[in-house]
């Protein structure tokens, strides 16, 4: 069984500088963070919404309910 062996032309990727991982790291860390309290804020203003449509709808109704009787 012949080998069949080819040579690659071409240069080799020059190996990351050994400070960029650590900064990467630190990148991504805190751009999870800040995704996460964007996240956390989200929530907060659907509530907030939320709450205000239920007091809304609740007025709505104590104010129809008065005009009836």
């Amino acid at each position: 069984m012949d080998d069949k062996v080819i040579t690659l032309r071409g240069q080799r990727r020059a190996p990351p500088p050994p400070a960029s991982d650590f900064w990467f790291a630190q990148v991504d860390l805190r751009l999870g963070r800040i995704e996460s309290t964007v996240a956390r804020l989200a929530w907060h203003i659907w509530i907030a919404v939320c709450t205000g449509a239920a007091l809304l709808v609740l007025e709505i109704v104590k104010a129809l309910s008065k005009g009836i009787s």
